[in-house]
């Protein structure tokens, strides 16, 4: 079978939410930024607002065939062992919305 059937088969959502991360202060939104972006199904993440040095709001867009709150869980779990610059990931589970 090939690669292009199989994909076709498989069913993908997308989910928005506002997630809070509190980080070293010596590292800048914008890089926090990158480094969510590069996670496992991140398409989309957009500064909301800046609460105080080290402590952001974004909102995050994810791809994937989870549902809305394991596939958060995962990102937020991903985050955390990945960088260790990041030291608290929040989800606002009321925020999920699947789009």
């Amino acid at each position: 079978m090939k690669l292009s059937k199989i994909i076709e088969q498989v069913e993908f959502k997308t989910f928005v939410a506002m997630a809070k991360v509190i980080f070293k202060e010596d590292m800048g939104s914008a890089k926090i930024g990158e480094l969510l972006r590069a996670l496992p199904g991140v398409t989309t993440v957009t500064l909301v607002r800046e609460e105080r040095p080290g402590v952001e709001i974004f909102k995050i867009k994810l791809i994937t065939q989870k549902d809305g709150v394991a596939a958060f869980n995962s990102f937020k779990q991903n985050a955390l062992t990945k960088y260790t610059v990041i030291r608290v990931v929040k989800i606002a589970e009321n925020s999920i919305e699947e789009k």
